[in-house]
């Protein structure tokens, strides 16, 4: 193995693909920035192989231009193979509505359907003169840190948490490697208990009911939805889940074998009321009082119906339970109680609630990772300041840390 060059998330949160280059290529990651629209995409590459970490679009959205002029062989995890299918056919969607151009088409998506390997956590596969293993990173079902071995071992987090949620059981971790190309989203930050933030939603979602008001939860569909299903799971019966949380948590109930509790969670769904007609959401509110629906940020989806539907009553609430991207929707409705996009703006006067249900390793973490895998190179990229990270880490850690931008290569 002699050369890494980062082609996205290099300095920024978004895009993540790696090239790991020794006499064959292998791209780990191959995402899309998708905020602002249009989205952004990594630098062009034509590798041997490619490996996807999971299926979050800013880790996969961009797969299928891998296939327009090439044929890769494809390796990740049978879930994130179905949900990396229904998140990037949905962008495509997005794309179409909102007018900008896919750089894909679905015959592209097609051939990477067609030509990807699926693979278990931990069993050997080969990729050129490289071997290959993926262990679970925790972060979302399916979700993978990839581990190359070639003359110089090389992990890459993908995202990654330690730590244990409702849904997942925290990552599982190689031992030492020469080189960790990590995650940086909470570099600088702790997450607050886990079960005083779960424990404010509960109380969120309790004083909303008693006072005959709504509670909107505007979610990630794959895993930050299933997590929240699971912390309200007394509160089953009066919940009512759209847009793509739907989907997502149908795929995931079928691999539960990827989670810590799958009969719990099937007995939630179970439960649920699943939105699946125009007319079925016109009538949601007035039949339940909580409402889990896609997108986290508001950019999209049938949140923003909920949230016109709910804005002027001062008993209900919007909880938001993951990251909020800057410019976004939803990052800018916490702040100015407006909400604005291409089509509408207005005022939000109901509760407006942010909670971190993060499903990213946060500072203590990540340390914790590196004291375990013991690099001779820290390689920080996913963040928004892995250079202040990577100056941390040598400084407290005493490892050799850099932080490259797109386009760099390493030597190693």
């Amino acid at each position: 193995m002699s050369k890494i060059t980062i082609l996205g998330a290099g300095q920024e949160v978004g895009r993540s693909a790696i090239l790991v280059e020794d006499k064959k290529s292998v791209v780990l990651d191959y995402g899309t920035k998708i905020e602002p629209v249009p989205p952004k995409f990594p630098l062009d590459c034509k590798p041997d192989f490619a490996v996807l970490s999971h299926a979050h679009l800013d880790h996969c959205g961009g797969a299928p231009l891998l296939f327009r002029k090439a044929k890769p062989p494809i390796y990740m995890t049978d879930v994130t193979l179905e949900l990396s299918a229904l998140l990037i056919k949905d962008s495509m969607k997005v794309a179409r509505k909102e007018g900008y151009p896919s750089p894909f088409s679905k015959q592209e998506l097609q051939r990477m359907v067609k030509h990807t390997k699926i693979v278990n956590y931990g069993e050997h596969f080969r990729l050129g003169s490289m071997s290959c293993q993926l262990y679970d990173a925790g972060h979302i079902p399916g979700s993978a840190g990839i581990v190359l071995h070639s003359k110089k071992s090389v992990f890459y987090t993908g995202d990654i948490q330690t730590n244990e949620s409702n849904l997942l059981h925290g990552c599982a971790l190689p031992k030492k490697v020469d080189v960790l190309i990590t995650e940086s989203t909470y570099g600088h930050k702790n997450h607050p208990e886990r079960r005083h933030e779960e424990g404010k939603l509960l109380e969120y979602v309790e004083e909303a009911l008693s006072n005959e008001g709504s509670v909107l939860l505007p979610v990630f569909a794959v895993g930050r939805s299933q997590e929240v299903l699971l912390i309200l799971e007394k509160y089953a019966d009066t919940i009512a889940i759209d847009g793509m949380v739907k989907a997502a948590s149908e795929i995931i109930e079928d691999y539960g074998v990827h989670l810590k509790n799958a009969k719990k969670l099937r007995n939630i769904l179970s439960q649920v009321k699943f939105i699946k007609t125009h007319e079925e959401r016109g009538r949601a509110l007035g039949k339940h009082q909580i409402i889990v629906s896609s997108a986290g940020m508001l950019g999209g989806g049938p949140a923003v119906h909920y949230l016109r539907e709910i804005k002027d009553d001062a008993n209900s609430k919007v909880v938001f339970t993951g990251f909020l991207i800057e410019g976004t929707p939803g990052r800018n409705l916490m702040q100015t109680s407006i909400f604005e996009n291409l089509d509408e703006r207005f005022e939000v006067k109901c509760g407006l609630h942010k909670l971190d249900l993060s499903a990213h390793a946060d500072k203590s973490g990540l340390y914790k990772i590196i004291k375990h895998i013991n690099p001779e190179l820290v390689v920080c990229v996913h963040g928004d300041d892995c250079k202040k990270f990577a100056k941390d880490i040598t400084e407290t850690a005493g490892i050799e840390a850099v932080a490259p931008a797109n386009g760099e290569t390493l030597e190693i």
